[in-house]
């Protein structure tokens, strides 16, 4: 008598969608079930009809809103429709979507792609649940519009009563009420606003707080940005105000007048003040404090060397270290002109010593150095762009294209060994996706030959009279350029005692390499310990 060979069923995958809002005041407990939850449910489903879980795609975040970017949404709807899973499934149709039919569609018209929706007993695989889901997803979208016009409504409404909605600007807090009213930090928002009246500039008012010891309100020093955005602040006159792209607005309500935000009988920077010191920034009123015109005369121009000089003393992370600014007549560790005690070894050398030295050391470099060094193969590449402009910029569009398109097939390469392209279906799709990429590859190396251009031709450069010339009769700025050409950052070294000469040894130089260089192997190639062959 023949046994009976029973044939094992073929591995069924499915993928859960888990998403919860993001909490929003008024949002009924049922819509913002925990992920966990939705899992569990996801699970125990899988177990009843026999699918093994896949991967299990998280999201915290709203699904109606346009323009918000849902990464794990997009990739789980596509590994349903490249195959990588037999099925999706989401607890409920507003889990899913809330942008209407077209999100649904897409599946729909797939054959063989199964999409369930666990709470409302919907299934792909059941032809009568086909419209039901296009309806229901209609109404989630009908749902979430009528939800953002209530909360909008409700929004304007509040603001037209003069209630602040935000967290509460600097040197303010909220009362229950959501009205505003001086904060610990208020003193602070008074000095700015006298200050500023009085004719002082952004910048020196944040030098003086920070030197104080007071911080913002991210914590760190004052910037003169910040100040700025204080004084143009009407919130601090106590109106309401609205932000446009980071700026703040006056608010106006129906009948075109200001709503008072600010709690009764509490005080505010008196308009006076304020309009002063925005005549004076508006260029209405001349600042009592100006410097004289000798003044101005001997205030020192932009250096060459500004933002290549640091601090040896803060370390040479770049990450970390302290950059060295200009303080009068030196370079001077950064911090320190703040205000601030971080470093623990400011350094300062006098400006014009650091800008002759340098300027010698560049020289040197590039008028003596191999053209086959890396320092000056960066030298030339830099020249190409300083000198011909339009020229390197279409050839770094058409380099970067190559990057991207190369970036492309790395990941293919890495999904594919991390099993995301199982069996023989997902084989074949992964070779056809790959061949595909790096056709791009190919494409996109092909437009860069068309517009790439030889190095550039530093023969005045490397020319010591010529180079010479070209440094004399060129402007502060373009001083600048020609140094960045070699030169990544400088090093202030601290003066070996009080009063010595700034010599070439003091300024530690990290001189530039060009793109993708790599240093030859047996440069970075570790050394055998000793006893080792």
């Amino acid at each position: 008598m023949a046994r009976k060979v029973s044939v094992a069923e073929p591995t069924r995958y499915v993928d859960l969608l888990l998403r919860k809002s993001q909490v929003v005041r008024g949002t009924a407990t049922r819509d913002i079930l925990s992920l966990k939850a939705q899992e569990v449910k996801g699970r125990a489903w899988a177990k009843d009809n026999r699918y093994e879980i896949r991967r299990i795609f998280r999201e915290n975040l709203s699904a109606y809103k346009k323009g918000v970017a849902r990464p794990e949404f997009d990739a789980a709807v596509h590994a349903l429709l490249d195959g990588d899973s037999d099925c999706l499934w989401v607890y409920d149709s507003s889990r899913y979507s809330r942008q209407g039919a077209g999100d649904v569609l897409k599946i729909l018209d797939v054959p063989g792609k199964r999409l369930v929706f666990d709470l409302d007993r919907l299934d792909t695989d059941i032809p009568a649940d086909r419209s039901r889901i296009v309806g229901k997803a209609e109404d989630a979208r009908e749902y979430s519009r009528v939800l953002s016009e209530k909360v909008r409504d409700t929004k304007a409404q509040q603001r037209e009563e003069g209630k602040w909605l935000a967290g509460a600007p600097y040197g303010t807090k909220v009362t229950k009420k959501r009205k505003l009213k001086p904060g610990k930090f208020w003193e602070v928002i008074v000095r700015i606003h006298n200050e500023a009246a009085e004719g002082s500039s952004n910048r020196k008012i944040a030098l003086g707080l920070t030197a104080d010891g007071y911080r913002s309100s991210k914590g760190g020093p004052f910037r003169s940005n910040t100040v700025g955005k204080i004084l143009r602040n009407p919130v601090y006159l106590g109106w309401q105000v609205f932000t446009v792209k980071g700026h703040h607005h006056l608010y106006l309500n129906g009948k075109g007048k200001p709503v008072r935000v600010f709690a009764k009988g509490a005080e505010t920077i008196p308009q006076e003040t304020f309009d002063k010191h925005r005549r004076i920034a508006a260029g209405f009123e001349r600042r009592k404090n100006l410097p004289t015109v000798e003044e101005q005369q001997k205030t020192p121009e932009r250096s060459p060397a500004s933002g290549l000089m640091w601090c040896d003393g803060g370390g040479r992370d770049p990450k970390k270290g302290h950059t060295a600014t200009i303080h009068g007549q030196s370079f001077r560790c950064g911090p320190l002109n703040l205000g601030l005690k971080t470093c623990p070894d400011p350094v300062s050398g006098m400006r014009t010593s650091v800008e002759r030295v340098l300027a010698e050391e560049w020289r040197k470099k590039v008028t003596t150095t191999s053209p086959s060094d890396p320092v000056m193969l960066a030298v030339a590449e830099g020249w190409v762009a300083l000198s011909q402009p339009e020229e390197s910029e279409k050839e770094s569009d058409a380099r970067g294209q190559i990057k991207l398109a190369e970036e492309a097939v790395a990941r293919l390469d890495r999904l594919n060994a991390a099993g995301a392209y199982p069996g023989r279906d997902g084989e074949a799709t992964f070779i056809a996706l790959r061949q595909a990429a790096v056709e791009d590859v190919e494409s996109a190396r092909k437009d860069w030959e068309a517009v790439a251009k030889p190095m550039g031709d530093i023969s005045v450069l490397i020319d010591p009279e010529r180079c010479l010339k070209l440094w004399e009769t060129s402007d502060e700025h373009f001083r600048g350029q020609l140094l960045r050409l070699a030169i990544e950052r400088v090093y202030l070294k601290k003066a070996p005692y009080s009063g010595a000469r700034l010599k070439a040894d003091r300024l530690g130089i990290v001189w530039k390499k060009p793109r993708g260089w790599k240093p030859p192997k047996e440069e970075w190639e570790e050394k055998p310990r000793a006893g080792e062959s």
